[in-house]
């Protein structure tokens, strides 16, 4: 009897054991969208979590924004050097499950983040650095807070910080996808500014003047030309965002005025389209500068952490608006892809996850 019971006890603490081991393994699990091969479809897996590092964050994604850049990473364009296997998405919204040796962010924390270096977003779970952390205030949809700090902190980079755009200036921002949205959002809805928006598309010029834009035109250099003329009263612009590039850079550089200001931003191209010294010659003198965000993390921390700070205020102030073009479920992640393909919409995609 006594072995018997013995038995039983030894059985129900294996099955006890065995139960808790099991709830912990699935516990440390998350499904994620994996680019195993360039040029074919993500796969949605089960990965186990990592150990967080000092100065790391755990977060429970709720949303995740698509870039271009996620879009161009599965066709090749790999400029991070990422290794494959990987998980894309950078721009991510959610709540703090975990942190290591944080000082300003805690468990149960409403954040949106960017994790350029790791990527990671299009998952359950996403680590990111401390530093790359941004509280959420009030009550911001995690979709929008998804949506906003990459495209919004760029366009507080680019127009304020390099092109130093004050109230009522002239702008003309050139829309490619998220980016030229931001631009114009702040440009015509925080500074007031006149703004000439430039499409690909007619069918998007009524959605663009309804946003903000004093003039909306798809390119055309001669009606570009034209349009700013008219505007300055042939004085040129004083501030032009460009995210397009190519030949409309080359546009934007006869529409500038006198010590304005050119920002390149949002650039997908693998290298900026050339301009002969003899072009520069025949123009006003103007400055000419590119802005990432990435670039102000390594060089300007505190300039970087303060684009991303403004963007969320003036979004909780209600100045500025993120555009979503679809939603789509982490499932669905191919399906998101394909419409960046085949439309390539001028506002976000987003995932949602939680």
């Amino acid at each position: 009897m006594a072995f018997k019971r013995f038995i039983s006890l030894f059985t129900s603490h294996v099955t006890h054991n065995t139960k808790n081991n099991i709830n912990r393994r699935f516990a440390s699990n998350y499904k994620a969208a994996v680019l195993k091969n360039l040029n074919e479809p993500l796969l949605i897996e089960e990965l186990p979590q990592k150990k967080l590092k000092r100065g790391q964050v755990r977060i429970k994604v709720h949303a995740c924004s698509i870039n271009s850049s996620d879009y161009l990473l599965t066709q090749g364009a790999n400029p991070g050097n990422f290794p494959l296997p990987i998980v894309p998405g950078y721009e991510v919204s959610g709540t703090v499950l975990e942190t290591q040796g944080c000082t300003d962010v805690a468990k149960g924390d409403k954040v949106v983040a960017l994790s350029k270096s790791t990527l990671g977003g299009f998952a359950e779970e996403c680590i990111v650095d401390e530093k790359d952390t941004w509280i959420l205030s009030g009550g911001l949809d995690f979709k929008v807070a998804a949506a906003l700090p990459d495209s919004f902190g760029t366009a507080m980079l680019g127009l304020v910080h390099r092109g130093h755009l004050s109230e009522k200036q002239t702008v003309l921002v050139t829309m490619a996808a998220a980016h030229g949205f931001a631009a114009l959002d702040l440009a015509a809805n925080v500074y007031k500014a006149k703004v000439i928006a430039v499409c690909m598309s007619n069918e998007e010029t009524a959605n663009l003047r309804k946003r903000g834009a004093w003039m909306a035109t798809s390119f055309s250099e001669k009606e570009i030309l034209h349009d700013v003329k008219e505007l300055t009263k042939d004085v040129g612009l004083n501030v032009i965002y460009d995210t397009l590039g190519g030949e409309a850079l080359h546009t934007c550089m006869k529409c500038i005025s006198h010590e304005g200001h050119i920002i390149i931003a949002g650039y997908t191209l693998s290298e900026l389209p050339r301009v002969r010294i003899s072009e520069l010659l025949t123009l006003p003198c103007f400055s000419l500068s590119g802005v990432s965000l990435t670039s102000y993390r390594k060089h300007d921390f505190s300039v970087y952490r303060k684009a991303v700070d403004d963007a969320l205020d003036m979004k909780e102030q209600g100045l500025i608006s993120p555009v979503i073009s679809a939603t789509f479920p982490l499932q669905e992640v191919n399906k998101a892809m394909e419409l960046i393909k085949e439309k390539q919409p001028l506002g976000k995609i987003v995932l949602e996850i939680a």
